[in-house]
């Protein structure tokens, strides 16, 4: 039965990893083919996976959410959740994605795996272990080769782009540290339904998308559905159900193949391309999880 457990967690974990890269991939192309907000595409499919997911859970979840929703601390901590993690992870994401590529994107996101790493050692008020200060290295120099081609005078990668992937990898951060302690209290898939109805309304309303409704023909639609459906909704469920079986440190592990998706994806349907010194800086940025994340033996 463990050994069940443990492939299929593999299995579902992968299939997270590789749905996310799809829709990556997806997404440059509705931005390459129709003039798409990002700031839209991130409400629709917030809002829209918010509801297939709440829709999935309200038979046996309607009272934890009625009871963290009526909860004052707990409400506090979504609101926050949702507007300094959720919205600032999507919506860096897709506007990384609009300026540069899916794969380069996604690659710059990973950095967040660094910056947890940062962040922790800040918290707790350590001094970086050696691991952690060789990862930072490599992502700084993974990032300046992807940025300039290795030529400092050229910019390869826009600086919108950049800044943008940056932004999407901080997001990272916050998402995952403010939702932690209400993952633990009402469970995972509560509060993330709830964190993306609120988010996308929130995005909504604040911007005033509606004027910003774009024209899309049935392959636009079909793009954006894949994106609610397979890129949101299916590659969560898989992921989450993998991580439980084999657990954050593998489930983290195996979501490198997210990037290597998008990106493979990105060049063979796209035509993006990628030059030798930019595709050494994605091997650097992508080396940083393994060294973080794999602990040495004591």
């Amino acid at each position: 039965m463990m050994h069940t457990h443990y492939q299929r967690g593999f299995i579902c974990c992968a299939v997270g990893a590789i749905t996310w890269g799809l829709n990556g991939a997806v997404s440059q192309f509705l931005f390459m083919h129709y003039p798409v907000d990002p700031a839209w595409l991130s409400a629709i499919r917030m809002i829209c996976a918010g509801f297939l997911l709440l829709f999935l859970i309200l038979p046996k979840k309607h009272r934890t959410i009625g009871r963290m929703l009526r909860d004052p601390t707990s409400l506090k901590k979504l609101i926050l959740m949702t507007v300094f993690g959720l919205i600032l992870c999507q919506y860096s994401y897709l506007s990384s994605i609009k300026y540069s590529n899916s794969g380069t994107a996604t690659i710059l996101q990973t950095l967040c795996v660094v910056f947890l790493s940062l962040y922790l050692a800040v918290r707790f008020r350590r001094r970086p272990k050696n691991r952690e200060l060789l990862a930072i290295l490599l992502a700084v120099a993974g990032v300046y080769l992807a940025a300039t081609d290795g030529n400092p005078a050229s910019m390869v990668l826009s600086g919108k782009g950049l800044f943008w992937g940056l932004a999407a990898a901080v997001g990272a951060v916050i998402f995952p540290t403010l939702s932690q302690g209400l993952a633990w209290q009402w469970e995972a898939p509560p509060v993330n339904a709830v964190a993306m109805i609120f988010g996308g309304l929130l995005l909504t309303f604040t911007l005033r998308l509606w004027r910003a409704f774009p024209v899309l023909d049935q392959a636009g639609w079909a793009a954006v559905a894949f994106i609610i459906i397979v890129g949101t909704v299916i590659s969560f469920s898989f992921f989450i159900q993998g991580v439980c079986d084999i657990g954050p440190l593998k489930g983290t592990l195996m979501g490198t193949l997210e990037p290597l998706v998008a990106s493979a994806v990105s060049a063979c349907w796209l035509h993006t391309s990628f030059h030798a010194v930019e595709l050494l800086g994605y091997a650097l940025i992508l080396s940083t999880v393994f060294i973080i994340m794999v602990k040495p033996e004591e």
